[in-house]
């Protein structure tokens, strides 16, 4: 049969015009459920949070991003200036990564100058830490024990002068004055230096045998004085009080039995913890120091005359995931502090804070407005920031492994560990959390099956975090479940619309 070219190209157009009127309703249809999956999305959280508003009377702020293109899937109250408690980490590790740089390594010198032992601090916050130190399977003594260790293969046998440590690079007070006062001997609130050891903490538990009782601390140096009246009692109720220098240890009061885990007490004078733990192990390695200790806080230093004999060096992401999955503060401040400090200007805590601030309005972008800055960790009741500056943050470090890394997972790790154990959104979410008076947050990523961050969300409750009929903690949890459900319904959508183009040939 003969097909002339008028009737093949008519056949060609009503086969064109089919294959267009069929394959158009599925790709409307699947975007228009989309849209109408996000509005449900949006109405179900602000139900959940109007009925926890409803019971508990406190401000609640929460912003929701699909990362795939920024846009927003839920904001309420986003543009609010709350405090965010630890969520603040997420502010200084954005501007330690810009200011410093992936590579960045913290590196602590030992150096000999004329007839003296000096230390060069960089504002390292791991030395001495136990888990990283665990983790690495060493010491946490190593640094100090390889640096003895130089000495010796120098043949120095004795340190005719003085052990200095020169801690200048971030300047007094080694707390933030906006800090509590009457907190600061808790772990939380432990002091930051040039130079730091153990957190910043004395680890302290007490044995008892008999009706006597022996107090078990770490790091111990025999330059430290302890005086113990601690007896046995009814109750655990005991006291730590320290010298200004933290060489005088005296415990008060009474324990009932023994303490297996540690009270950690945070110390006054990080330097001097410093320099009594480094004399006591050098002297331990048959090394004598003949002179004082001294702590100096001048900077910059000219080290033109000092003969560098060692090196310790820390990775920035090393703190960076200290300071996030465990939530350690002054691994936080040091982060803030160093980002700050160059060769010719040593920190302090109005520099970081202005420098911090600088960088995220210039480099972030930052809304000047949506934000205060008043320390690193998040501990100051002064900062304060917006739901919406969170997920832009989020957003913009979403590729950042560093960062990503050092986020605890849901029901597995760090300070999630013990949260959404029964809940669908286990081994779903990275998130960093935040816990003051009257502060709960939650900040981070909802994962996909492939293990990609796909939303960014912030969730801050400021004013009464629990109650009789409300929970901060479960109102996080409920809205990370929508949330991973919008996940998985986009992922099911973009599959079936995947499957949908391969029938047709598209």
């Amino acid at each position: 049969m003969k097909i002339n070219n008028n009737t093949t190209q008519k056949l060609f157009r009503l086969l064109l015009l089919a294959t267009l009127i069929i394959a158009y309703p599925v790709v409307a249809e699947g975007k228009s459920r989309y849209t109408k999956a996000n509005h449900s999305l949006a109405s179900q959280i602000e139900k959940i949070v109007t009925a926890y508003q409803h019971r508990s009377h406190a401000a609640v702020s929460v912003h929701a991003i699909d990362l795939s293109n920024g846009a927003s899937l839920c904001g309420i109250a986003d543009d609010k200036l709350m405090i965010p408690a630890s969520n603040a980490k997420i502010l200084t590790s954005a501007v330690a990564l810009k200011r410093l740089g992936r590579k960045f390594e913290f590196s602590t010198r030992l150096a000999i100058h004329g007839d003296d032992l000096v230390v060069i601090g960089d504002g390292d916050p791991t030395t001495g830490d136990a888990r990283l130190a665990k983790m690495k399977k060493k010491s946490v003594y190593a640094i100090f024990d390889n640096w003895a260790k130089i000495l010796k293969q120098r043949n120095i046998k004795q340190i005719r002068g003085n052990l200095v440590i020169e801690a200048g690079i971030f300047q007094q007070p080694y707390v933030n004055p906006t800090w509590p006062r009457d907190q600061l001997q808790k772990w939380y609130a432990a002091p930051v230096a040039g130079v730091n050891f153990n957190d910043n903490c004395f680890d302290i538990r007490f044995v008892v045998k008999g009706d006597r009782v022996e107090p078990i601390i770490s790091p111990m140096s025999r330059f430290i004085k302890i005086d113990c009246s601690v007896r046995r009692g009814r109750r655990n109720i005991w006291a730590c009080i320290l010298n200004e220098s933290n060489t005088s240890i005296k415990l008060r009061g009474t324990v009932r039995t023994d303490m297996h885990n540690p009270l950690l007490v945070a110390i006054k004078n990080p330097p001097m913890l410093f320099a009594t733990i480094l004399a006591d192990r050098l002297t331990r390695a048959g090394i004598e120091i003949r002179g004082k200790i001294l702590i100096s806080h001048r900077w910059p230093i000219d080290d033109s005359g000092y003969q560098i004999i060692a090196t310790s060096r820390t990775p920035l992401a090393d703190a960076i995931w200290r300071a996030n999955k465990q939530s350690l503060n002054m691994m936080a401040e040091c982060l803030f502090l160093r980002s700050s400090a160059t060769d010719k200007s040593p920190a302090n805590w109005k520099r970081a804070a202005r420098l911090a601030r600088k960088t995220l309005i210039e480099d972030f972008k930052i809304n000047p407005q949506q934000f205060v800055i008043a320390d690193g960790s998040g501990l100051s009741r002064q900062n304060k920031v917006t739901a919406a500056v969170l997920t832009s943050l989020l957003y913009q470090l979403r590729r950042e492994k560093i960062f990503i890394h050092s986020l605890p997972i849901a029901g597995i790790d760090g300070t999630l560990r013990r949260r959404f154990h029964k809940s669908r959104c286990k081994g779903g979410i990275i998130a960093k959390t935040g816990s003051l008076y009257r502060v709960s947050a939650l900040s981070g990523y909802i994962i996909d099956k492939n293990g990609n961050p796909s939303i960014a969300f912030s969730i801050i409750v400021n004013g009464s975090t629990r109650g009789k009929n409300y929970n901060a903690k479960v109102l996080q949890k409920e809205i990370c479940e929508l949330l991973l459900r919008a996940v998985d319904r986009k992922e099911r959508l973009s599959s079936t619309s995947a499957s949908q183009e391969l029938r047709t040939g598209r």
